[in-house]
Formats: C-alpha cells, structure tokens, sequence
C-alpha cells in the first residue's frame, strides 16, 4: 500500500532512502456497488477530500434495473407493484429528503482513506487493498 504523509515524511528521514514519487492515495482502492447504495449521503458526508458528494437529483431506473436480491432490488420491486407507470427520468429530491439522491464519485479526487467505506451502511463502498502493479510504478529507482 502507499504510504500515508506521515509515513512518506519518516521514510524520507530513513538514511539512503531512495526518493519516490508520491501516488497521492493514502492506501485504498475504493470501488462503489452501485446496486447496494440507499443514497443515504453517509459517504458523502465523511469524505475529507469531496470526492463523494450528494447530488440533487435520483433516477429512479437505478431501482428498477437492479438485481432483485439487492436492496434498491427490493425497493424496485415494491415501486413496480404500487406505481401506475415507469418513471421517464430523473426527479429532484426536495432539500429535507436525505436518502434516494444519486450519490456523485470523483476517483481523480479520492484520496484513498476509506472514509466513505466505514461510513456506509449497506456495504455499497469499499475499500481494498491498492493493486502491487499501481504501488510499483509510484516507486522510482
């Protein structure tokens, strides 16, 4: 994994430490199950960097087309057997709603912490391990 700052600035005191580039992540790989996100804003609420934010707006077809054994699954099922028709679009989640907005992800401004992955309640954010490919070409030599 990357080295947090802290770590990076005690490496640099190390004697003949090699000088290494920095990958700007601090040491996670977040990836995002769509089909598991309520848009409850939890992760949006943690993040320290803005890279996960609420957004204004919710499609309802994000329920619709999931699977059926996931929670937006369940819900999509309960939404087809009271709705008279198919929604055609996005809607506007009005301010005092907190849950159902679409949850906005910027991996070029996430910095790795994990915030967002402990935050979450439905498990819809996770952070793994960065690939040994990625921590090998932040290396220089």
């Amino acid at each position: 994994m990357p080295l947090t700052a802290r770590g990076e600035a005690i490496f640099e005191r190390l004697p003949g430490a090699a000088p290494r580039e920095s990958t700007g992540a601090i040491g996670c790989q977040i990836v995002r199950h769509e089909e598991l996100c309520i848009g409850c804003g939890r992760c949006a609420s943690a993040c320290p960097s803005g890279a996960t934010l609420k957004g204004d707006m919710f499609d309802p077809m994000q329920l619709y087309s999931a699977p059926p054994d996931s929670r937006r699954g369940a819900i999509g099922t309960a939404l087809r057997a009271i709705a008279r028709h198919q929604p055609s679009g996005s809607i506007a989640v009005p301010e005092r709603v907190s849950a159902f907005r679409t949850i906005v992800f910027d991996a070029s401004r996430c910095i790795g912490c994990g915030a967002c992955a402990r935050a979450c309640p439905t498990g819809a954010a996770e952070a793994l391990p960065v690939p040994a490919e990625e921590i090998g070409a932040g290396v220089s030599g």
